[in-house]
């Protein structure tokens, strides 16, 4: 009994209870600026904004391709009763005009996200032919009615609403395409370990003290045996750097909106090529667009005539 009253009596007293909340709460303030500072956060912000855009563009396409789907079967079906075939295939056509056109944008959306211009002008005229079809198809049935006059609301609704369709198809891969490029824009830094504090140079190594007896001489002198001979351990060699120049600092790539780990990778590139340096290797080299390559070549080029990187 003796033995646990000293235990109890030797061990810390516990903190208050406003002093462990506030403990916890600054534990995590801690632990979220640590993950702030980490670029893979902007990588999870940008995944998210592409898919909430891209959910209600979505969304907003569907709900405009069935209005446009109703003016086309009403075009197609014309007097027609449900009782025929031709009545239902005929809203089929509209959603395979649709499918066609936002395959066709989807596979632009890749190539813009990696820089290849599309010049063909066979896939411009298939995608104005598949507007031009819908918008056709949705503004005649509103200007000759079957039944009753014209109604400008219904006109200016068939003829709006497909174009905002196309519109519509058009916006949804170039979103696609920008938040690619920007997610491979980003370069994820790892975190290096703290600087080892700089180590302090040995001292020089003292001559070493040899008996005269212990060592044979060249010449057929003597050499008196109470005399030590001092043989000096090493040669001093002068340093390298005391008649080298030194390097001229590499350019700086602030105001280009470039990460810092990518800073480090284009200089790296630049140091390692045995010529100048060209914005295709940085576009390679990066992802970053051929405008931005371009402006960090400018920036290179001084620097590597006057013989930085070689």
């Amino acid at each position: 009994m003796a033995l646990r009253r000293n235990g109890n009596s030797d061990s810390t007293p516990r903190a208050p209870r406003p002093v462990r909340k506030l403990s916890k709460r600054l534990d995590v303030a801690r632990q979220l600026h640590d993950l702030e500072q980490d670029t893979a956060l902007d990588i999870v912000d940008i995944e998210r904004l592409r898919a909430s855009v891209t959910r209600c563009l979505w969304l907003f396409l569907a709900v405009g391709s069935v209005f446009t789907t109703t003016g086309v079967q009403d075009f197609l079906a014309g007097d027609r009763s449900p009782a025929d075939p031709v009545w239902w295939g005929c809203w089929g056509v509209e959603p395979c005009l649709v499918g066609i056109l936002i395959t066709i944008l989807r596979w632009e959306a890749a190539m813009i996200a990696r820089n290849i211009d599309i010049d063909s002008r066979a896939v411009d005229w298939l995608k104005r032919f598949l507007l031009g079809s819908t918008l056709v198809m949705n503004v005649v049935p509103a200007l000759f009615p079957r039944e009753g006059g014209i109604s400008p609301g219904m006109l200016a609704a068939h003829f709006m609403v497909p174009i905002l369709v196309f519109f519509l198809a058009e916006v949804m891969p170039i979103v696609q395409a920008r938040c690619t490029q920007a997610r491979r824009a980003i370069t994820l830094t790892t975190k290096t370990p703290a600087s080892a504090p700089a180590s302090v140079p040995a001292p020089a190594p003292a001559p070493v003290t040899v008996p005269a007896g212990s060592i044979e001489p060249a010449t057929p002198a003597q050499v008196p045996a109470s005399a030590p001979v001092q043989v000096p351990a090493s040669v001093p060699v002068p340093s390298p750097t005391s008649d080298v120049a030194a390097e001229p600092s590499p350019p700086a790539l602030e105001g280009l909106g470039i990460p810092t780990g990518m800073q480090a990778q284009i200089r790296r590139l630049v140091a390692d090529l045995d010529r100048p340096v060209t914005a295709v290797d940085i576009q390679q080299a990066t992802r970053l667009p051929l405008s931005i390559a371009a402006q960090v070549v400018d920036r290179f080029t001084p620097a590597t005539a006057n013989g930085y990187a070689h």
